[in-house]
């Protein structure tokens, strides 16, 4: 079940939510009123900060924790290719189950087929939050309602991101104009999920998401996804 749940991170596009969180920064700070301009600026510097990140080398960590369970943990080594192209290395991974046999064993099958789309599901949904087009961008800035965190950060908020009934917040260093978290709040077959990302700066290089933590209370889920050991290729 562990390995569907790789889709929940899509790490080409962390650039992409890194740049909105920046753009965001920007126009709080400037308290901008052009919607339009700030979803270019967001477009352009998700660019950029991709092109970055096709320079570097990481690691990529995965644990899940089912119904209170927690499973061992898989770790990947990431790259991208000449081509462009996303890489991804097993370096470990936890011991296969051992099948049971007969109806129970089919039982067992099915239910993780089951949970394999649910999971594949789960994933597309936290994707969107992940990398919204420059018109969802456009929509948020137009109604986010901007505040000073107690922590010090500026924190902007706004519903009705991706789906009618959610919520997203950011939170931004006001001096160094950088994300320093980004969470959401939505719905699944009408089961709640909450998702927090924190992120990491590599010097001179692209931000990244330094772990995002994924929960369905409902079904009982969790995943945690950490990058590290950022490398220049």
């Amino acid at each position: 079940m562990q390995s569907h749940l790789i889709r929940l991170h899509p790490i080409p596009r962390i650039g992409a939510l890194a740049a909105i969180l920046c753009a965001l920064s920007l126009a709080a700070l400037a308290q901008s009123t052009n919607p339009g301009a700030m979803a270019d600026q967001y477009a352009a510097s998700a660019k950029k900060n991709a092109e970055l990140t096709r320079h570097y080398a990481w690691q990529m960590r995965i644990a899940l924790t089912v119904k209170g369970n927690p499973k061992p943990a898989s770790l990947y080594q990431m790259r991208f290719d000449a081509d462009g192209k996303l890489q991804k290395t097993l370096l470990s991974a936890p011991p296969e189950e051992k099948k049971a046999r007969g109806i129970r064993g089919r039982i067992k099958e099915n239910k993780i087929e089951d949970f394999k789309d649910w999971a594949d599901t789960l994933g597309d949904l936290v994707k969107d939050y992940m990398a919204p087009t420059p018109g969802t961008m456009m929509d948020f800035y137009a109604k986010a309602a901007y505040s000073q965190s107690p922590d010090g950060t500026v924190q902007v908020t706004a519903g009705g991101f991706i789906q009618p009934k959610d919520k997203v917040t950011f939170w931004l260093d006001p001096a160094t104009k950088s994300p320093r978290r980004f969470a959401f709040q939505t719905v699944l077959d009408e089961d709640a999920v909450s998702g927090q990302v924190d992120f990491g700066q590599v010097t001179d290089g692209p931000q990244y998401a330094a772990r995002l933590v994924v929960n369905v209370p409902g079904k009982e889920v969790s995943a945690t996804i950490e990058n590290f050991n950022y490398q220049r290729q």
